[in-house]
């Protein structure tokens, strides 16, 4: 079985025994040395759902040795200070996984991206503002210094908008993946959609080198794929992996509410996508 605890475990491993170096993405912004020479891989966490499924796979890092990223939301799906701090106990960096122009559109209920440029303004200062407060709420538990945007595929609105007129640096913030990390040189890999080649179904975590990877052969099915590639030596130097943990679990009840739960967004995201390039949203 794919995406249980054990798997998780074993694609760790190989990589390990390959002598691959374990960063939070914090280390890497803070310190670009690590960028130079060496196999590296940068270790995210999205914790959409589920805190506890994050605590887990933190454990299981951490016996292993290795460390990593785990980005929270600020919704009661996710954020658990008695869970964070027990993440960041074992050695993780904790960061903040920010929709503020998801949730700000909510509010002042706009669901047109087709704004006035004097409304998307309105609207990009209405998510800031909710951004920094928030940013103050997990400062209250812990030094947030790395963000990264969720993707929300419902949303009409990118969460990364913010940034185009606002800068995160001002706030004390080093990196936002998206934004801080070449993808010329490190290879991007993730299980979002359950599945390790779900880019086809990802409405805004994409990646414009993807053909690229693609032509490369970079392209991984199965769990078993990148063990499998690893143990050949074909699994690119530099990586980043992220991983959603909620995905992940050894309970056989949860594991198959989890597949079939994904396979339907899979299906209706693949289909939002066509509805939006069909009619230009």
């Amino acid at each position: 079985m794919d995406f249980t605890l054990v798997k998780y475990s074993n694609v760790l491993k190989p990589l390990i025994a390959k002598g691959f170096l374990f960063t939070s993405f914090c280390e890497l912004a803070d310190e670009t040395h690590l960028g130079q020479g060496n196999k590296i891989i940068i270790l995210r966490h999205d914790v959409d759902l589920k805190p506890e499924n994050s605590l887990k796979t933190a454990t299981i890092e951490h016996n292993l040795g290795i460390r990593g990223t785990y980005y929270f939301r600020i919704v009661k799906e996710s954020f658990d200070v008695d869970i964070i701090k027990q993440i960041a106990d074992l050695g993780h960096e904790i960061g903040y996984h920010y929709e503020t122009m998801d949730t700000a559109s909510s509010k002042f209920k706009i669901q047109d991206s087709k704004l006035t440029d004097k409304q998307k303004e309105q609207l990009i200062d209405a998510a800031y503002e909710e951004f920094c407060e928030n940013l103050e709420v997990f400062r209250k538990i812990y030094p947030v210094k790395t963000i990264c945007m969720h993707g929300s595929p419902k949303s009409a609105f990118d969460n990364r908008d913010i940034w185009k007129k606002y800068d995160y640096r001002q706030l004390g913030i080093i990196g936002e993946p998206y934004f801080d990390i070449d993808f010329d040189k490190f290879f991007y890999l993730t299980d979002t959609g359950r599945c390790w080649n779900g880019y086809k179904y990802s409405v805004r975590d994409k990646m414009p080198q993807q053909e690229q990877w693609i032509k490369q052969g970079l392209v991984f099915k199965t769990t078993n794929d990148i063990i499998k590639a690893v143990a050949e030596n074909r699994f690119p130097e530099k990586a980043m992996i992220t991983i959603h943990p909620q995905r992940w679990t050894d309970n056989y009840l949860e594991w198959t509410k989890e597949l079939v739960a994904q396979r339907a967004k899979n299906i209706i995201k693949w289909g939002l996508m066509r509805y939006r390039a069909a009619f230009h949203l």
